[in-house]
């Protein structure tokens, strides 16, 4: 299942391509989780995943783009725009 609000963000510093992986998923109990997974390319794990509760879809929305605006705005860019990246 393909959830709407799921994006790649990806960013080069020193020459090594991070990337910010956001998205928001519902559990069993009704819950959305957002969650927040971010690394290097080259490496077989994220370096940390953070998750986050909401009972409303609404509040993990809002946290979510609060979010990636502010990823954006750090100089992370979007999936279609990776191959500037030179990877």
């Amino acid at each position: 299942m393909r959830y709407p609000h799921q994006v790649k963000l990806y960013r080069e510093v020193n020459k090594r391509v991070r990337y910010y992986k956001l998205s928001i998923l519902l559990n069993l109990f009704g819950e959305y989780i957002f969650i927040k997974e971010y690394g290097s390319i080259k490496a077989k794990r994220a370096t940390r995943i953070i998750e986050e509760y909401f009972c409303t879809l609404e509040a993990a929305i809002n946290a979510y783009n609060q979010t990636l605006a502010k990823k954006l705005n750090r100089g992370y860019t979007k999936e279609k725009e990776r191959l500037q990246c030179n990877i």
